[in-house]
């Protein structure tokens, strides 16, 4: 039995009920850290013996501590203290002021920072238009009937084969086809989310998903990320006291930080995903942009549980316009996102996707790929360098070796939103770290999207963003000295 429980006192003669007396005893001590987290409550009869009180008091304690968050039980085993404390369990937050900073006022010249679109002489324009025009030619007005809602059966063969050189096996049966990755999070919504139900997000996260999510009513729980993904020692402890719908992941590249999971957190995420019987939503935006010669493995690559709902767009590596995307569905929950899908839009333009299977069937996909890898790999030497050349020692900065963004932390003394107000009025745009946090102020990181600037942009931009980062420590220090 627990030691520290024996000593716990109950006065009969008070006007506080037993069972209360126990649970407030129970709450200090694992408050205070002698009661560890996850460590087991002695049995109800036991306790009852030992206190000298009636076991139903035993019961209603525990009942009243796990109401309250401080305990979790597991059925045939036992209770638990619950990993935080009540007051420090983060409360699922709704924020309704998710804005899209991509669509900031343009200005005249500016410096811009924000964007993460490719610039259009990257596209294969050509390419597409030969594929049109063969697609025309041959199809006459039946070029735009309407394809099957999963999509162009030809087009998902094709994909089904480059997903194959990502490690992820599937059959056209299972590739949903969508319009961009953002239909694809609100159709999972559609189909899978309740009012109510909690999803697990990435601290930071992508607020494009986070407003696909709260739109349906869910409620949206922060886990923190390390250099290598997500806090598993927090995970499970959240997943011990919530049972989410989904744990929603970009696991390379992540929008804002630029972090990729390590093998060994992608392994033990899967396995919490089965533990705890839930799905987590893999988003792929940029996993084409690695720089260095590891090709990505996705979560999905390593999925035999089938736990993994993995979205991908087109839109990035393509043509943002093409609208285009997929998803690779767990068995399990198919026949429902088919149903949302259907419900939504019947089907994904059938012109736009028997053109892009013309287009793969003419270039394939790995020299168009290549050329973007280069094109992007240019740009984030370049962006990594100026980085090092201009910004203060007193800025960190985490390498991705990937991806299409760098994630600044700012020193102590300035803060992200003051900054990127006085970097408006130099020209300049870059996206306050706050956009990317729902429940909590952050105001110590600024993203740098870099793949939409020439080089002499990207240096011109870095140099005015580090001599203002050096004003305002300037002007702080001088403010603290008066």
């Amino acid at each position: 039995m627990t030691e520290e429980i024996l000593h716990i006192l109950l006065q009969k003669d008070r006007n506080i009920p037993l069972y209360k007396q126990l649970a407030d005893s129970i709450a200090s001590l694992a408050k205070e850290g002698v009661l560890s987290a996850n460590s087991k409550l002695p049995p109800i009869r036991k306790l009852a013996e030992h206190l000298g009180i009636n076991p139903v008091t035993v019961v209603t304690a525990y009942k009243y501590l796990e109401q309250k968050q401080i305990v979790y039980s597991r059925v045939g085993s036992g209770t638990y203290i619950s990993p935080l404390p009540i007051e420090e369990i983060p409360t699922p937050v709704v924020n309704k002021n998710i804005e899209a900073f991509e669509h900031q006022p343009s200005l005249d010249n500016a410096i811009n920072f924000t964007l993460t679109s490719l610039p259009n002489t990257l596209f294969p324009v050509d390419a597409f238009k030969k594929a049109f025009n063969e697609i025309l030619d041959n199809e006459q007005g039946g070029a735009f009937g309407y394809t099957d809602s999963m999509g162009y059966e030809p087009l998902r063969q094709i994909l089904c084969r480059y997903l194959a050189s990502y490690g992820i096996q599937t059959t056209a049966d299972h590739v949903q086809i969508i319009s961009g990755a953002q239909q694809g999070i609100d159709i999972i919504s559609k189909a899978l989310l309740s009012y109510g139900d909690i999803v697990f997000v990435e601290k930071p996260t992508f607020y494009g998903a986070a407003g696909a999510f709260l739109s349906r009513g869910a409620k949206l729980t922060e886990i923190p990320l390390e250099e290598d993904g997500l806090q598993m020692e927090r995970l499970e402890d959240l997943l011990k006291l919530y049972h989410p719908r989904f744990i929603y992941v970009m696991a390379y590249f992540q929008t804002p930080t630029g972090i990729s999971y390590s093998m060994e957190k992608k392994r033990k995420l899967l396995e919490l995903a089965e533990k705890y019987d839930t799905y987590i939503i893999e988003e792929d935006n940029f996993y084409d942009f690695h720089y260095d010669k590891v090709t990505p493995t996705p979560l999905k690559a390593l999925d035999y549980k089938n736990r993994v709902i993995y979205i991908k767009s087109f839109s990035k590596i393509l043509m943002p316009g093409l609208r285009m995307g997929l998803m690779v569905l767990p068995k399990r929950i198919q026949s429902d996102v088919v149903k949302a899908k259907y419900t939504t839009d019947i089907s994904t333009s059938g012109f736009i996707q028997k053109a892009l299977a013309q287009y793969l069937q003419e270039n394939g996909w790995e020299n168009h790929a290549n050329a973007v890898r280069h094109y992007g790999s240019e740009k984030y030497r370049k962006v990594i360098s100026m980085a090092a050349k201009y910004l203060p020692s007193s800025v960190s900065f985490f390498q991705p070796k990937g991806g299409v963004n760098l994630w600044l932390k700012l020193p102590d003394s300035v803060k992200a939103e003051p900054l990127c107000n006085r970097m408006l009025e130099k020209n300049v745009l870059v996206s306050p770290g706050s956009q990317f946090y729902i429940g909590s102020a952050e105001n110590h990181h600024i993203r740098l999207s870099f793949a939409a600037l020439t080089d002499d942009k990207i240096e011109v931009g870095m140099k005015r963003i580090g001599e203002t980062i050096q004003e305002m420590e300037t002007e702080i220090e001088s403010e603290n000295t008066l």
